[in-house]
């Protein structure tokens, strides 16, 4: 193995995870790691089962390959020994307070007198430049503050910690990773060699690489969240025979999934209402109305149901009856829901949208997207519906209300900017509707066939 670290010498004044871990790191890589602990010893070598008394599993895991070295530092005797190590050392690294390793006279500009050549290397809670630097730091509070523990929410239905200490790990990775670099450049020059890697500000940079998302620009292009790493439908599956792994990543291999799946479907022996209801989900997802349509007719037909699950299954029938445009069968599944839970916001805006294109009884249309916004009414899709709803009676004031504010709830959805659009030309606000309908080309998820008709419109208007 090849260990580019060898001749290296490491001080490690460092307790519990974080440092210990970077330190492991670079002790793995070849450096001659010497760990400083108090008379007690790292806490670490009291967690978890042993064989030794005072040896743990954490701690043995943590500091393989270093050699250790008890030492009182409060004492004349124990500083000596400090000062004596920091003269044939490389580098000095801890996780301990800088305020109290300063009061202690463990600090870079003391060690240089000792050692200039010297790397003083600290992990700290939160940066020596911000507003939190005194404030104390463990892994679960950074996780928390720095938005990790809100992200999870996808999967837990509340904000939790993961199932690691993450924040320590991935920051005594950075920090091994900057000690690494300072040792290259110490080969350049002695100066600034002091080293601070703060846990909060390395979690916020490493949670927001992919979250950050929309937010990369301004103004903003979407939310900041990745939404395929938050999906919470992303995890294994259950089969019956363990867990499995699952990634169709781009549309091609969504396809050959599919079809693979819709393959394999009818040799399942007795699959549940559950698995049944997946397939026909997906199916319906990606246009497969008939296929869809069949397996929710089973479902219906010969399995008992609670009233919300009979109301979801009708609901999803329904909407798939209307994309083949056999309005007829959608308008009874969809009153049929309705009958269930009169109250379920979706099914109404579906309906009455459904109703308000085919000029279908437009009163009662209009009172059912009026009653689905008020029970949601900041959903966007929602409010996109009912300011459309609007647009298509003529009634441009009132549309340009609910579509302005649908724009915001969705600011890069192609379909309610181009009928925020619309609205601004009917109103004669020309100049503004142009400026939407050219977003509309640029952004990422409009379709061919939309952006021809923006082409149109762009040229003759409406």
């Amino acid at each position: 193995m090849i260990r580019p670290l060898e001749g290296i010498t490491i001080l490690d004044l460092s307790s519990i995870l974080m440092v210990p871990y970077c330190t492991r790191i670079l002790a793995d890589l070849g450096a001659d790691v010497i760990k400083i602990e108090s008379l007690v010893g790292d806490n670490t070598r009291y967690i978890g089962p042993y064989e030794n008394k005072s040896m743990g599993a954490v701690f043995l895991n943590l500091n393989r390959n270093k050699k250790s070295v008890s030492v009182d530092l409060k004492t004349l005797k124990g500083k000596e020994i400090i000062f004596k190590l920091i003269k044939k050392s490389d580098v000095f690294i801890s996780n301990i307070r800088k305020s109290a390793l300063s009061r202690l006279g463990f600090d870079h500009k003391t060690f240089v007198k000792y050692n200039d050549k010297i790397i003083t290397a600290f992990a700290v809670g939160f940066s020596s430049d911000g507003p939190y630097r005194d404030l104390p730091a463990y892994d679960d509070i950074i996780q928390a503050a720095s938005g990790m523990a809100s992200y999870q929410e996808a999967y837990s239905d509340q904000p939790s910690y993961t199932s690691g200490a993450t924040a320590d790990k991935a920051t005594g990775l950075m920090l091994a990773l900057s000690v690494v670099s300072s040792l290259f450049k110490r080969n350049k020059d002695n100066k600034d060699l002091e080293v601070e890697v703060p846990m909060f500000e390395t979690m916020v940079d490493f949670t927001l690489v992919e979250h950050l998302y929309g937010y990369n620009f301004l103004p903003p292009k979407d939310e900041p969240v990745y939404p395929r790493q938050s999906s919470p439908n992303r995890k294994p599956y259950e089969t019956k025979d363990g867990f499995i792994a699952v990634l169709p990543y781009n549309d091609e291999q969504w396809l050959r999934f599919l079809k693979f799946i819709k393959k394999e479907y009818g040799k399942i022996q007795n699959p549940s209402n559950k698995i049944l209801f997946d397939m026909a989900n997906i199916l319906r997802n990606f246009q497969d109305y008939e296929g869809a349509i069949e397996i929710y007719s089973n479902l219906i037909q010969y399995s008992n149901y609670s009233a919300e699950e009979y109301a979801d299954l009708l609901y999803k029938r329904g909407t798939s009856y209307e994309r083949k445009k056999d309005f007829l069968k959608a308008d009874e599944d969809l009153i049929e829901s309705l009958k269930i839970d009169p109250d379920e916001p979706y099914v109404l805006n579906y309906l009455g949208y459904s109703w308000l294109e085919r000029s279908y009884k437009i009163p009662d249309a209009m009172e059912m997207l009026k009653e689905a916004y008020s029970l949601r009414e900041n959903d966007p899709y929602i409010t996109d519906s009912i300011g459309w709803a609007y647009y298509l009676i003529k009634d441009f004031v009132n549309a340009k209300k609910y579509l302005e504010k649908a724009v915001k709830l969705m600011p890069y959805d192609p379909i309610v900017n181009d009928h925020y659009g619309d609205v601004l030309w009917r109103l004669n606000k020309k100049v503004q509707a142009r400026y939407f309908w050219n977003g509309v080309l640029k952004l990422e998820d409009t379709e061919e066939e939309l952006k021809k008709e923006i082409e149109k419109k762009l040229v003759f208007g409406l």
